[in-house]
C-alpha cells in the first residue's frame, strides 16, 4: 500500500561522507528528524569540471553523472552525486560573464551564466532526477548558495514547489552573486532563515524573496544535556574549524588578556580546529601559534571531536567562547548552551537571537579586552548563570518539537496537508 507521507527531495552541497564525516553533520541530523514525518531523499550534489575530450568519453559511456547511496532506511534515503562538466564550458561561461557585466553595467551581480550553461544544467539535472526514479511533493535546498539552482531545476522537473535555507555567510553584494542563483532564490516559495542576521544578509544582496520564515537551527535536546563532569579549574571551551572568519587570533588574544588580569586559575580547551577537511586551513601553523602563545601551559588541543563525543566535551567545560567575525546561526554554541554552558561571544550573527545577560555576554567583533573582562568576572563569580535556564532557552527556541512544528506548518502552507 503506497505511503501517505509527503515525499521531500533534499539537495545540498554539504553532507557527511566516509571521506569527510564531520562536514554537514547537522544537515544529516535535520533530515533524519524530518524523516519521522516525511519520506526524505537527500542528494549531496557536487559538480566536477573535466577536459572536454574526457567529458565526452564519460558522456558516451553514461558515466558523466554518477549516483551512489550513502544509506537507505525506511523514509530516509541518502545519496551523493557527481555531475561532470566540460572545463571549456566553464571557461566560456566565465568569459561571457565578464563581458556581459561590463557591457550592460549590471549592479549587484558578480557573474552571469550563458544560455548554454543553463541548458547544460537543466538537461543534466533532468537526467539525475530520472536516476532517482521517484516522484516528490516538494524540493528543499539546504544551504542555498551551493544548491539553489539545482533545487529549482529539480522542482521544475517534478513540477513541484521548492523551498530554500542558507547557513553560510553571504559575500559582499556584487562580488559573487550569480544571476541564475538570484533567480532561483527569488523563485522559492519560502526562504527559511536560521537567524535574524541571515535575513539581513540575504536582503543586502538585493534579493526579493516571496516569503521569509524564521526557523532557526535545530538542536538535539535529547543528546545535548546538562551533565557536568567533575574538574578542578574553570574551563573555557571553543569548538570551531580553523578558518579566518572563526577568528582564532582574537580568541588567543582574549585568553592572553585574561591571563594578565585573572587572579584565579583557568583552563582552555580548543577543539575541532582540524575536523572539517577542505574547510579548516593552516592547521599546523595554528598549532604552532598556540604552542608559542602566553597560554600554552593551560591549553588542551583536540583537533577532531566525533559527534558521539561532543556532548561529554561540552560538559567538561564551564563556559563556551566564540570569537567569529561572521556566522549564520552557529551550531556549537547552541549545543553548548543546551548543555547549560553560558555563551561568551562576539556579535557575529545568530547568537544575538538568544544570548542575553541571563545566557551569557556578547561583545563587538574587535573587543578582546572587553571579552576578557567578562570572562574574568565569570572566573571571580561576579557574574553567574543558571544552567537550567540556559538550557530551557535553547529547548524553547531550537528544540525538536519547535523546529518540526514550524517546518510542518511551512510545508502545509506550500503544498497542503
Amino acid at each position: 500500500m503506497p505511503s501517505s507521507r509527503k515525499r521531500i527531495l533534499v539537495t545540498t552541497s554539504w553532507y557527511p561522507t566516509k571521506e569527510n564525516p564531520i562536514s554537514g553533520t547537522f544537515f544529516k541530523e535535520q533530515c533524519e528528524l524530518l524523516s519521522h514525518e516525511y519520506d526524505i531523499t537527500v542528494v549531496m550534489l557536487n559538480p566536477a569540471t573535466t577536459l572536454g575530450i574526457k567529458y565526452f568519453g564519460k558522456r558516451i559511456g553514461g558515466k558523466d553523472i554518477w549516483l551512489e547511496s550513502l544509506g537507505d532506511s525506511d523514509h530516509f534515503h541518502e545519496y551523493v552525486s557527481v555531475v561532470s562538466r566540460p572545463v571549456e564550458l566553464a571557461v566560456m561561461n566565465n568569459m561571457y560573464s565578464r563581458m556581459t557585466i561590463k557591457k550592460k553595467g549590471l549592479a549587484g551581480i558578480g557573474s552571469v551564466d550563458t544560455e548554454a550553461d543553463r541548458k547544460f544544467w537543466r538537461k543534466h539535472i533532468d537526467r539525475l532526477a530520472d536516476k532517482l526514479g521517484d516522484k516528490f511533493d516538494l524540493v528543499y535546498g539546504i544551504s542555498a548558495q551551493g544548491t539553489a539552482t539545482y533545487a529549482r531545476l529539480f522542482a521544475e522537473h517534478f513540477g513541484v514547489p521548492y523551498i530554500l535555507s542558507e547557513h553560510s555567510p553571504f559575500m559582499i553584494p556584487g562580488t559573487s552573486l550569480n544571476d541564475t542563483f538570484k533567480e532561483a532564490v527569488e523563485g522559492a516559495s519560502v526562504f527559511l532563515a536560521i537567524s535574524n542576521d541571515k535575513i539581513r544578509q540575504v536582503l543586502m544582496q538585493n534579493i526579493h524573496l516571496k516569503k521569509i520564515e524564521y526557523i532557526g537551527n535545530i538542536i538535539d535536546v535529547n543528546k545535548f544535556k546538562y551533565e557536568p563532569k567533575s574538574h578542578d579549574e574553570i574551563t573555557f571551551l571553543i569548538v570551531a574549524a580553523h578558518s579566518f572568519y572563526k577568528n582564532y587570533d582574537l580568541f588567543l588574544q582574549t585568553m592572553e588578556d585574561l591571563k594578565k588580569i585573572a587572579t584565579k586559575p583557568f583552563k582552555v580547551i580548543i577543539a575541532g580546529y582540524g575536523a572539517n577537511k577542505g574547510y579548516s586551513q593552516g592547521v599546523d601553523e595554528f598549532v604552532k601559534q598556540v604552542e608559542e602563545s602566553a597560554i600554552s601551559d593551560r591549553v588542551e588541543m583536540i583537533p577532531v571531536v566525533s559527534r558521539d563525543e561532543i556532548t561529554d566535551l561540552y560538559n567538561r567545560a564551564d563556559a563556551f567562547v566564540m570569537t567569529s567575525i561572521q556566522e549564520g546561526q552557529p551550531v556549537a554554541p547552541l549545543e553548548a548552551a543546551c548543555c547549560g554552558l553560558p555563551i561568551f561571544s562576539t556579535r557575529c550573527g545568530g547568537v544575538e537571537d538568544y544570548v542575553d545577560d541571563s545566557v551569557g555576554r556578547t561583545v563587538g567583533i574587535l573587543e578582546p579586552e572587553k571579552l576578557a573582562s567578562y570572562l574574568n568576572e565569570f572566573l571571580d563569580g561576579k557574574i553567574t548563570f543558571d544552567s537550567a535556564h540556559i538550557r530551557d532557552v535553547i529547548v524553547s527556541k531550537y528544540g525538536h518539537e519547535v523546529f518540526v512544528k514550524t517546518f510542518m506548518r511551512i510545508v502545509e502552507d506550500v503544498i497542503g496537508a
